[in-house]
């Protein structure tokens, strides 16, 4: 084997400093709040392993560092660090969840089961309507279909980052060629 190949690499990972993970974090309180808000969970309910959260934080900015590297300094769009990077890491560390109680509906037990998906499924739509809003213009059987489908896939589906990648990235496409049309309908890409 090769096993001093890399031994001279002068290369190491360095963590971000924490004033990074502290926003980070903040802006995970942010999401898991809306999230709270938009389906009517207590938000003293939801509980966080901040560890857990930590190292998506950290393996997200890895992976960036590895596009960086390893892609002549390509930059991930949102949809790829959101949904590929963030959602990924959330739905394999399940940092998220909710102690369920004795006197908890059926409703709380099942976002209490599948709290990490429901919140992936939160940044997901979230994204897509930011970027996407004609998207959810199409009719709510389409889109909660589609909802359905993607959190079911969450939870079962042997989902890498880059499949991820590739399930969003027509919707960031699409995005970019939206924004590239002029109120005289000419395409300026």
């Amino acid at each position: 084997m090769n096993e001093g190949r890399w031994q001279n690499i002068d290369f190491g990972y360095e963590e971000p400093p924490q004033e990074y993970i502290d926003r980070e974090l903040e802006k995970y309180d942010e999401i898991v709040t809306q999230f709270c808000e938009i389906s009517g969970l207590d938000r003293k309910r939801v509980d966080v392993n901040i560890q857990a959260l930590k190292d998506v934080i950290i393996r997200v900015d890895m992976r960036k560092l590895y596009f960086q590297i390893y892609h002549s300094n390509m930059k991930a769009n949102e949809y790829k660090v959101i949904i590929g990077l963030e959602c990924f890491w959330i739905l394999k560390l399940h940092p998220f969840w909710i102690k369920i109680l004795p006197e908890d509906s059926q409703e709380i037990m099942q976002i209490a089961t599948w709290i990490n998906e429901k919140i992936v499924l939160h940044m997901t739509c979230s994204l897509l309507e930011e970027y996407n809003p004609e998207f959810f213009e199409q009719g709510q059987d389409i889109c909660e279909l589609y909802c359905k489908e993607l959190e079911y896939s969450f939870r079962y589906r042997d989902l890498s980052k880059e499949s991820m990648f590739l399930m969003f990235d027509p919707f960031y496409f699409m995005h970019l060629c939206n924004s590239s049309i002029t109120k005289e309908g000419l395409n300026i890409l």
